[in-house]
């Protein structure tokens, strides 16, 4: 049975890059969800393959640059996710996250559904600054999608049966 994975990218030394592991560890501290895998997956790029390749479903939390007002929360899905990453550079790791997407694409191995929760970041500039409260505001907000996210493909999977 593969699973459902949620993960959080980013560098929580970068102030703002680091709202994808500030929302799983939220996740972890209050009632995470059933039968899910929180993933903190830092900064690791391509050692995440593995990972996407084996899972179902993916929740993706990052900070990413939408050019929208800071705190703003963009949801994007499946296929929509590397036509806009393919746009311009977006966090500093969102080539690694948009390879690892395409590398699982490549091996037959992508997650049946994607979904990409990111956030505007406000400053990525500061070394060990925690988040801006804008962002750091967005974090309850950003889970709160990432369980309805969950419930829906939950209804999906039980209508498909």
């Amino acid at each position: 049975m593969k699973n459902t994975v949620m993960l959080g990218i980013g560098n929580t030394l970068w102030g703002d890059e680091g709202f994808g592991p500030q929302v799983v560890a939220r996740l972890r501290e209050s009632a995470p969800p059933a039968a899910v895998e929180l993933v903190d997956g830092g900064t690791q790029g391509l050692y995440l393959l593995p990972l996407i390749q084996d899972c179902e479903r993916l929740i993706v939390f990052d900070a990413v640059d939408f050019g929208k007002q800071p705190g703003a929360i963009v949801v994007l899905r499946d296929a929509e996710i590397p036509a806009f990453f393919g746009q311009r550079p977006l966090s500093l790791h969102q080539t690694a996250f948009t390879d690892v997407l395409a590398a699982a694409a490549l091996t037959g191995a992508l997650p049946t559904a994607v979904t990409l929760v990111g956030v505007q970041f406000e400053n990525i500039e500061t070394w060990g600054g925690g988040l801006s409260p804008r962002v750091a505001a967005a974090v309850d907000d950003a889970i709160a999608i990432g369980r309805r996210e969950l419930e829906s493909w939950k209804e999906h999977h039980h209508a498909q049966h």
